[in-house]
């Protein structure tokens, strides 16, 4: 995996670029580990570089309104990007992360969380794992030929905004 493969992004065109780019791989990454594909409505970007995240706060807000923050800004975009299928209504700017060196993540829909996670968490263990918070848990598909992560995400009270 290259480092930081598009990192400093500097415009709002090469922001849509990577947004593109981080559909297409978490695609093509959960047809690799599940054999199918799966809805997309919300993707981060992940900043690797304090300057950078600065930067592209500014094009975000310019791009839609406030949504809430979780590790960096998130919008609703005023006009979804459209990709492969898929249509990004939320977008976020990860704050910098020495641990994060990927080009960002996406939120997979589904229609039922439990049924997924019985269905496919044991059969996929090396490529999907559980991480459990207070609040929520997550299943994270992962896979060091890509460089991009994803999730499906399920509040355990209910509300998602936070997240």
């Amino acid at each position: 995996m290259r480092l930081y493969r598009f990192s400093p992004i500097k415009t709002q065109d090469r922001l849509i670029k990577v947004v593109k780019y981080i559909a297409i791989q978490t695609t093509k990454l959960c047809n690799n580990v599940i054999g199918q594909t799966l809805p997309i409505n919300s993707l981060t970007v992940f900043s690797h570089y304090h300057d950078e995240y600065e930067k592209l706060i500014k094009i975000l807000t310019k791009m839609g309104d406030y949504y809430n923050e979780n590790n960096g800004l998130r919008v609703r975009l005023k006009k979804p990007i459209n990709v492969s299928g898929h249509s990004i209504l939320f977008l976020r700017i990860r704050k910098p992360d020495p641990y994060r060196m990927q080009v960002g993540c996406n939120d997979f829909v589904v229609e039922n969380y439990k049924t997924f996670k019985k269905g496919y968490l044991t059969k996929h263990t090396q490529n999907l794992r559980l991480i459990e918070r207070p609040e929520y848990e997550m299943i994270e598909f992962f896979h060091p030929d890509f460089d991009v992560l994803a999730y499906i995400v399920h509040a355990k009270q209910g509300n998602l905004q936070m997240i």
